[in-house]
């Protein structure tokens, strides 16, 4: 099995050293540099990277990436698609050799877009085949034949973003995008949350014509039916629990629900909803789950909610909980122990 690396770079400087370092094992290196002047290139050359020169006019993402995998060698038989600025864990070569067979056209693996988020993603594929569709938010799409994915579950690669380095979307280009393929639920999300990420009045009729169209994942369809609940405050709960039909096993619709009931003074929906929160599973945050559902504002409220309904033994193992989560929080830990004390105390209680 021959492997090809390729990637587009511009002004990466920075990151040459580690992503070559990472990718070592591959039979091939290509980088289609579309501009830099920081020694991004003399770098990577230097490291034995083979380095081609070449930037499609108007830009856009799916041309540059085609451009870019049009360079890998004939006779390569996978290719990964490797930024700059993203690192393979070590040993990606033999799981990639255990894991692809001979009728596989794609590999799944685990992204790590961060310390705390990680999703699948499907970057690695056969040398022919594919090619890459999409103003911006580019996506692998086969070409011609059958499209046979396997899977990895040691093959990891990790996404290192450089401090300062700015990463925003084109919304040209995400409405050209839109544009080109007005039925692609994918595409219409991504122009609906990048409208909400600059606090448009486009945001809500977006995500409305999203949830229209055929496709699109459970994941994706909660996270509109949540931001229109948080833009749409008359019919606020009843996306929020739309929110938690499309995918029942996220923990924000629960806790937006459980903080609403509490500012209501209605402590037996907020304990009941904090509660759902907690029971979600901690591995399902993706890079746009909110990162605060998955931490330890559930617990921290459930706590607060069972005191209050005089459950105090409950309040006690939630406010413990809520300090495991965020141990670093002093708050929550002074609170986890004095409920503890209190509840272990001998005798009538002062409750």
């Amino acid at each position: 099995m021959r492997v090809a690396v390729y990637a587009l770079a511009r002004n990466e400087a920075a990151n040459v050293a580690a992503w070559e370092a990472s990718c070592r094992d591959a039979d091939a290196r290509v980088v289609t540099d579309t501009g830099s002047t920081d020694g991004t290139q003399e770098m990577l050359a230097a490291a034995g990277v083979t380095v081609v020169s070449g930037s499609p006019q108007p830009w856009r993402w799916d041309d540059a990436h085609n451009l870019s995998l049009m360079h890998v060698p004939a006779d390569v038989d996978v290719c990964i698609r490797l930024d700059l600025d993203e690192q393979l864990d070590p040993g990606w070569r033999e799981a990639l050799e255990a894991d692809w067979k001979p009728y596989t056209t794609k590999l799944r693996y685990w992204y790590h877009w961060s310390e705390s988020v990680r999703f699948l993603c499907d970057r690695i594929h056969s040398r022919g085949g594919y090619r890459w569709t999409g103003a911006t938010h580019e996506g692998l799409v086969r070409w011609s034949g059958d499209d046979v994915e396997a899977y990895s579950e040691r093959l990891v690669i990790r996404h290192h973003r450089q401090p300062g380095k700015s990463h925003g979307t084109d919304l040209t280009l995400l409405r050209q995008a839109v544009r080109e393929n007005p039925l692609d639920a994918r595409m219409q999300w991504y122009l609906a949350r990048e409208l909400d990420y600059g606090n448009s009045d486009e945001a809500v009729p977006a995500f409305e014509r999203y949830l229209t169209l055929a496709g699109g994942t459970p994941h994706e369809r909660a996270y509109a039916y949540r931001v229109l609940a948080r833009r749409q405050a008359d019919k606020g709960t009843r996306r929020l629990l739309e929110a938690i039909i499309q995918s029942p096993c996220e923990p924000e619709a629960y806790l937006t629900i459980a903080e609403r009931a509490w500012g209501m003074e209605d402590a037996v929906a907020a304990l009941y909803y904090a509660r759902q929160a907690m029971a979600c599973h901690q591995n399902n945050q993706t890079h746009t789950s909110d990162p605060r559902a998955y931490g330890s504002a559930a617990a921290d409220l459930a706590a607060s909610a069972a005191w209050k309904l005089g459950r105090f033994e409950e309040a006690a193992r939630h406010a413990a909980e809520a300090a495991k989560r965020s141990p670093d929080d002093d708050r929550l830990t002074k609170n986890a122990a004095r409920l503890a004390r209190m509840v272990a105390e001998p005798g009538p209680k002062p409750w």
